[in-house]
């Protein structure tokens, strides 16, 4: 359990995560990449001077530092691989401070050990121990605390997107049905796929050509999930992300296209990304039909998109209930 009643609270069980954490909850398709990005980011961090510290905002009287925006911002470079300006950072954290207290407000904290699992599955991503990780965060200019803050902030959101939905969020049968029967007829035949997506890092400096040729290279050897993914873990400059499994139903159709002509144990042609050259292993494909399944996930859905919907004038009307103060 990652929640548990605040003292004086009645007691309150919420099992976590119910759904995904909007807007950006930690993105576990990407952990494996990070190591790559850090690398890049070593050299220039290198001597860099500490700046003083200046509080930037009050949340019912509690700080939000200049410090607290830089780390923001790193964090969503190299964790969240998204760019962030400073303003953008300030809002986050400000909103951060607001969650956390509204969850505490409806009767719920955030325990320690909840952030320690979700910061532990980060490292174990990323074939490290905490400790290692924490050690290659320091080295990147990254305290480990502010990224266990922001995880210990998209829990508390998803505790009060949970509270929501069980307040006035319901998904009718009726509405199931029309969209699985929508998804049916547009599927036909449900193919599921098991992916390991593969990453060719181009280096600072470095050619795009070069990785490009790189990842056809190893294109053209690669005949086995099995023992291709182990060559390619010990590659320079190759991040594996995280395997998933996807349906045809989830998949987009330029790339179901792709998918379909791709044979087990082998891989898509090399492609173009923000993150690098990215090329897919095909590791498994078989149809599925569990219409069980489906309802109880298209359920979720729709109820997440019901919220998500209206998260921006939820987040709105919590800050209404706080006191926040930019001092000049």
């Amino acid at each position: 359990m990652h929640a548990k009643a605040a003292r004086g609270a009645p007691a309150r069980s919420v099992p976590l995560p119910l759904i995904p954490l909007p807007p950006s909850p930690l993105p576990l398709v990407r952990h494996a990449a990070i190591l790559a990005v850090l690398a890049l980011l070593l050299a220039g961090l290198a001597g860099r001077p500490a700046a003083a510290q200046a509080v930037l905002a009050l949340v019912n009287s509690r700080p939000v530092t200049s410090f607290d925006v830089e780390q923001r911002i790193r964090i969503a470079q190299i964790v969240d691989r998204r760019r962030l300006d400073r303003k953008s950072a300030l809002t986050e954290l400000v909103d951060d401070q607001v969650k956390l207290i509204e969850a505490r407000r409806i009767g719920y904290r955030v325990t320690e050990e909840g952030v320690e699992q979700e910061f532990t599955k980060i490292a174990r991503g990323n074939r490290l121990s905490e400790r290692e990780f924490e050690d290659v965060l320091k080295r990147s200019g990254l305290s480990a605390n502010a990224l266990r803050d922001k995880i210990r902030a998209d829990l508390a959101w998803s505790i009060l997107l949970r509270d929501r939905i069980r307040r006035g969020t319901q998904v009718s049968n009726e509405e199931v049905e029309r969209e699985l029967a929508e998804r049916q007829r547009n599927a036909g035949v449900v193919t599921e796929f098991d992916l390991q997506p593969v990453v060719f890092v181009v280096p600072r400096g470095g050619s795009p050509a070069a990785a490009e040729r790189a990842a056809a290279a190893a294109r053209a050897r690669f005949t086995s999930c099995e023992t291709g993914l182990d060559e390619l873990r010990t590659a320079k400059d190759v991040a594996l992300r995280p395997a998933m499994r996807r349906t045809s139903a989830e998949l987009p159709k330029p790339l179901l296209d792709l998918l379909n002509k791709t044979p087990v144990g082998r891989m898509t042609p090399p492609q173009r990304s923000d993150q690098g050259i990215e090329i897919v292993a095909v590791c498994g494909k078989r149809e599925r039909d569990n219409s069980a399944t489906q309802r109880a996930n298209i359920a979720a859905e729709l109820a997440e998109k019901r919220i998500s919907s209206n998260t921006k004038a939820y987040l709105e009307e919590l800050r209404k209930k706080v006191e926040i103060r930019y001092p000049r």
